[in-house]
């Protein structure tokens, strides 16, 4: 008798809210950055075109003309689905279908260094039923390029991989929370040692998207 009854028990806490959906939002795609246009980089709704390689970061990095906080830190852009349909049905109800992603949780893996798990709270971004949006994530964010950036015990900079294991966090219009199931990548560290973007030394104004100092897809003039 309890095996039958906790299949509507189930059902009854999913449309309560109280169970997490990690199926109908995903993180679907690593994107390719654009090159910079005008100083700013634009990305439609979807993936022009995916990165192939590993991520990249120097978290030593301090920009020369404008210095930020967020130097040495990796923001990246990843597309993300919402795959509910819309629910406002034929009678002109309500739809509550539109998904609102409203943070992230990080975690790391690492051969050279132990890295607690992040939560971040984040800008809402929103995404309509059956749609998709590219999103930038702080894969690298402030406190763990600190941590990173720390030298070793006996000298020198971490050098080595990350594998960031990327989930994010946000509710349903009805109210309902989600939590996307893990999308990993792999960041090479290389503190202090730039790995440039090809451009010549004589560059004046360089470019590049998302931002320098981690991978990026520039443009030399």
């Amino acid at each position: 008798m309890n095996a039958r009854n906790l299949a509507p028990l189930l059902l009854v806490a999913a449309l309560a809210g109280c169970v997490d959906n990690n199926a109908s939002v995903r993180l679907s795609g690593t994107c390719a950055p654009p090159a910079p246009a005008a100083g700013v980089c634009a990305y439609s709704a979807t993936c022009d075109s995916v990165w192939m390689d590993n991520l990249w970061v120097d978290t030593a990095y301090v920009d020369p003309v404008n210095p930020s906080p967020l130097d040495g830190t990796l923001y990246w852009p990843f597309q993300a689905d919402n795959q509910r349909s819309d629910n406002s049905g034929r009678d002109g109800g309500t739809n509550t279908a539109t998904a609102f992603i409203t943070g992230f949780k990080i975690s790391y893996f690492s051969a050279t260094i132990s890295i607690p798990t992040v939560t971040i709270e984040d800008s809402t971004r929103t995404i309509e039923p059956g749609a998709s949006a590219v999103v930038s994530i702080p894969v690298i964010p402030v406190s763990v390029a600190t941590l990173l950036g720390v030298p070793l015990p006996g000298g020198g900079d971490l050098q080595g991989t990350v594998r960031a294991e990327i989930q994010a966090t946000g509710k349903f219009g009805d109210g309902s929370s989600f939590e996307t199931g893990p999308y990993s990548v792999v960041v090479d560290i290389i503190n202090g040692a730039g790995a440039g973007y090809g451009c010549p030394l004589s560059t004046p104004n360089l470019a590049v998207c998302p931002k320098a100092g981690q991978s990026g897809v520039p443009l030399c003039e």
